[in-house]
């Protein structure tokens, strides 16, 4: 149905203070008391950990990543930009391909921010969402001074990464910096660009 099944929540620190990344990414789970908790892929070392979750903050990995290949989860701030030109490719057109080595595309760049040299055509901040099964962009905008929605695909490539031309940039998400998540969605008078 999606491209992976993986989860993102807060764990649940009891009686402990929380290390710098309190988030748990991988299978969900509920016990039979109907706690929700996931099989944590980020333990590391191929080793995995069942952690209890707060389930208001869970989001579902949307299958694009950004330009720094990290995954891009519901409830993640991400800046989007357009850009033209600059320094974007290291690739040298190659001689002599035999048809063996067609099928064997480079890897392509991808960029988390607009390359140097290049010209930004458009640059916008919002929050990630799913609505109907398709994730968006959700953004304050300027021109109709209020909220407005982009399909996410819009801006990435068929392997999932930022499409040509695009720069994108996981820089928080809703629940760790309240602050960013105000100021990106413009939710009040106070809040200053």
């Amino acid at each position: 149905m999606y491209p992976c099944s993986i989860f993102r929540a807060q764990i649940v620190f009891k009686n402990v203070a929380p290390p710098d990344d309190k988030w748990a990414e991988g299978v969900l789970c509920r016990d039979h008391e109907g706690n929700f908790s996931i099989i944590n892929r980020k333990a590391g070392d191929g080793e995995y950990a069942l952690d209890p979750v707060f389930i208001d903050t869970l989001g579902l990995a949307s299958g694009f990543k950004d330009g720094g290949k990290r995954d891009i989860f519901e409830g993640d701030i991400i800046r989007i930009c357009r850009f033209f030109g600059g320094n974007i490719s290291d690739n040298k057109p190659a001689e002599n391909v035999s048809e063996q080595q067609e099928d064997e595309m480079p890897e392509r760049r991808v960029f988390a921010d607009i390359p140097e040299g290049a010209e930004q055509l458009s640059c916008l901040e919002g929050v990630v969402f799913m609505n109907g099964g398709v994730f968006f962009i959700q953004f304050y905008d300027e021109a109709s001074k209020a909220l407005n929605a982009m399909p996410l695909y819009m801006f990435f490539g068929f392997d999932m990464l930022p499409a040509e031309g695009a720069a994108v940039k996981v820089i928080g998400n809703m629940y760790d910096d309240e602050e960013l998540f105000a100021r990106t969605l413009r939710l009040s008078d106070n809040v200053q660009n």
